[in-house]
């Protein structure tokens, strides 16, 4: 066997175990961290790029497991590539008008003009699962067959339409609709519904209080997984971004940034220790990376931050040479932060990105860019980095060179 075909089982091998042992949506783990990443540094639209394929455009994350990427494009679609080549392998339309009149489906609603497939898809290693802002909620197998589409008369409570990920926990599909929702993940049944939750824009954070499922809204609600009760409130508040949670400590960030610790059993009501608080200027739609003991965060006008995790006391803050660069017009930083191997990835809706050294200074190693650009944030799976430029998924990697057989 050469080594350029055994490094390709490795990356084939890497993308099957994704997803195995737990889910994978919206940054990955949720953390938005790939430890076991080991990407290229330098890349552009003709460096670098093992292949593109058109799939629309859209801000979802894409999502690698079994050897294929998952990616939703706009109004409705759910697309199915072939991680190693980019090959289109299937593909699904989701319109209202297809539910079927006895699922009590409305005349479908025109386009939303901020996107309906905002939303990053889940996935478990054997099913894939799918939101729209429409209120379609899917799940796939991986070669494309239906287990079930349903949709859900939920009313939206966001101005800009719905772009919170769904999140699987067990046998449980958690969906941020307006009012927070469980379903049973195999048959799109709804098990309960809370409206006193109420979605934001970020994504709800799986989180255990003893042995107890909770998840963490970005309102700051900790709710049961069980039975959807409010277990406390007012933990701390995302408006864009999403929770990030670490053992027993909730992080949110947004124009204050806060740590709270969860208790460690959980009753019918429970109180989260706010450990510390903290004034933050700045608008951010990037969620924070939290690592080493050090928050890292930039806001919209790429402004960066270091912060203490134990103290929340600002370390560093500095402007990065990246667009917008404190100017108020677009480009923005929309991405989320992702820290992949040894460095961060920093990036904005026009397709421009830093790679930096995490640590108390601001060591900047790369600097790329791709056209088209994307809100969506950029997902990593062994030494490739996926990611949206326009209408286009881009796989970005070092070519496997073939060695000579002796």
């Amino acid at each position: 066997m050469t080594q350029a075909l055994k490094s390709l089982l490795m990356i084939l091998v890497a993308g099957a175990l994704v997803g195995a042992d737990r889910p994978v949506g919206f940054r990955g783990d949720g953390s938005g961290q790939y430890p076991s990443a080991d990407p290229a540094t330098k890349w552009s639209a003709r460096e670098n790029v093992l292949w593109k394929a058109e799939v629309g455009a859209g801000s979802s994350s894409p999502v690698v497991v079994g050897g294929r990427v998952f990616i939703t494009a706009e109004p409705d679609l759910l697309i199915c590539l072939d991680a190693e080549t980019g090959k289109e392998l299937w593909r699904k339309a989701h319109k209202v008008s297809d539910i079927p009149a006895a699922l009590n489906a409305k005349t479908p609603t025109r386009p939303n003009q901020y996107g309906d497939a905002t939303p990053t898809p889940v996935s478990d290693g054997k099913h894939v699962w799918v939101f729209f802002n429409t209120g379609v909620v899917a799940c796939y197998d991986l070669d494309g067959k239906a287990r079930w589409m349903n949709w859900y008369d939920m009313r939206l409570t966001t101005n800009y339409g719905r772009t919170a990920s769904p999140v699987l926990v067990g046998e449980r599909l958690v969906v941020h609709f307006g009012a927070l929702v469980c379903l049973d993940a195999a048959t799109g049944k709804l098990l309960w519904k809370n409206e006193d939750a109420k979605a934001t824009y970020g994504t709800p954070a799986p989180a255990r209080i003893g042995g107890v499922d909770v998840l963490i809204t970005p309102g700051g609600h900790a709710v049961r997984l069980a039975d959807g009760r409010i277990l406390a409130a007012d933990l701390g508040h995302c408006m864009y971004t999403s929770p990030v949670v670490q053992g027993r400590i909730v992080y949110f960030i947004d124009t204050s940034i806060s740590a709270v610790q969860l208790p460690e059993n959980a009753g019918d009501q429970v109180e989260g220790k706010e450990l510390w608080f903290e004034d933050l200027s700045g608008e951010f739609f990037a969620s924070p990376i939290i690592h080493g003991g050090r928050i890292y965060a930039v806001d919209r006008s790429a402004n960066y931050s270091v912060i203490d995790a134990n103290t929340g006391k600002p370390i560093l803050k500095k402007t990065l040479e990246l667009p917008p660069a404190g100017r108020s017009e677009s480009p923005n930083i929309y991405p989320s932060l992702c820290l992949a191997g040894k460095h961060l990835f920093v990036g904005n809706d026009a397709g421009e990105s830093l790679l930096i050294e995490p640590g108390d200074k601001c060591t900047v190693v790369g600097a790329n860019s791709l056209p088209g650009g994307s809100g969506g944030t950029p997902i990593f799976s062994d030494k490739r980095i996926f990611l949206r430029g326009g209408k286009l998924l881009y796989c970005v990697g070092r070519p496997l060179v073939p060695r000579p057989n002796h």
